[in-house]
């Protein structure tokens, strides 16, 4: 038994690395794919927009970190200051280490009590949920306005599939404690599904944190392009929620989609006319200052209270 779980960890860890390689080589076939024209015309044009991006990574880790205080108020309401801020920056470290930062409630359980433990994991991929969400729904309506998927032909059966999909992604939220009357014999998940029940505003609560943090995703994106030279417009926005959304929706395997968004940024942005080494710079900029840094960041917070403990 334990050789067999063995040998399907190695199949399964095989198999994300050759994913992993194969976005690293499509990444490297766009990039060797760019203009010479591409690089000479690359420069920073607008410091002050790359200010701008850069000052908004502490909203953008205000957000989270309220997502977090709001979700512990149902949880431990009891805990405050020191084992909040050291299990949120846990979280942030464990969670830069899978997509979309889902593994966040590995570095967060650790600081409570056994029973705490399993409504935090509940909880907390309720709120990554609720971030999933901004991404579809900003994606979503960037599609309706364009018409498209940029640098994709129009196809209705795809914009269809995708609208239904939104609907049943929000149903699955707002209706999941209805969901959850199946599994009875869990104890854990009816008392998940009651404390929702008794918190009717949490999920709205979360949904318009996770929007808001959508937004500042948008502004840094926006800004740094523009620091580049990119003009800000409606259409650069829209190309951007297209992005958000591919991102979320292809699968990668750790480190925050690294590789996976800059080939999809390459594929949706250059195809409105941007610059190819300005998307590409933008979005690794975007992954070293919203989850390279919080994580090193986190670390030496954690590890600080470790040793003052």
């Amino acid at each position: 038994m334990l050789k067999t779980k063995q040998n399907r960890r190695n199949i399964f860890n095989l198999a994300k690395l050759i994913l992993f390689i194969g976005v690293l080589f499509l990444v490297y076939w766009q990039v060797s794919k760019f203009d010479k024209d591409s690089w000479d015309s690359f420069k920073i044009t607008n410091p002050l927009s790359f200010i701008v991006a850069i000052i908004f990574v502490f909203p953008n880790i205000w957000l989270a970190y309220y997502k977090w205080k709001t979700t512990l108020k149902l949880v431990a309401p009891s805990e405050k200051g020191k084992v909040i801020r050291q299990s949120f920056f846990a979280g942030v470290v464990t969670g830069m280490l899978t997509p979309n930062m889902v593994g966040n409630f590995i570095g967060r359980f650790y600081y409570f009590q056994r029973a705490q433990r399993i409504p935090i994991i509940l909880f907390t991929l309720l709120s990554n949920y609720a971030q999933f969400l901004a991404s579809l729904s900003f994606g979503w309506f960037a599609i309706i306005i364009v018409g498209k998927i940029y640098s994709i032909e129009p196809s209705k059966s795809l914009l269809v599939f995708l609208g239904a999909g939104v609907v049943f992604a929000y149903l699955i939220y707002f209706f999941i404690d209805n969901f959850l009357n199946r599994f009875k014999r869990k104890a854990y998940f009816i008392d998940f599904r009651d404390q929702l029940r008794k918190n009717r505003t949490f999920r709205s609560a979360i949904l318009i944190l996770s929007l808001l943090r959508f937004l500042v995703f948008t502004i840094q994106f926006s800004f740094i392009l523009n620091s580049f030279g990119e003009d800000l417009s409606v259409q650069n926005v829209l190309a951007i929620w297209q992005v958000y959304l591919l991102t979320m929706l292809i699968p990668s395997m750790f480190f925050g989609k690294i590789g996976v968004r800059e080939s999809v940024a390459l594929f949706v942005l250059t195809g409105v006319g941007m610059n190819e080494f300005a998307v590409l710079f933008a979005s690794l900029i975007i992954w070293f200052v919203n989850s390279l840094c919080p994580a090193i960041f986190g670390l030496v917070i954690c590890k600080n209270d470790v040793k003052n403990a």
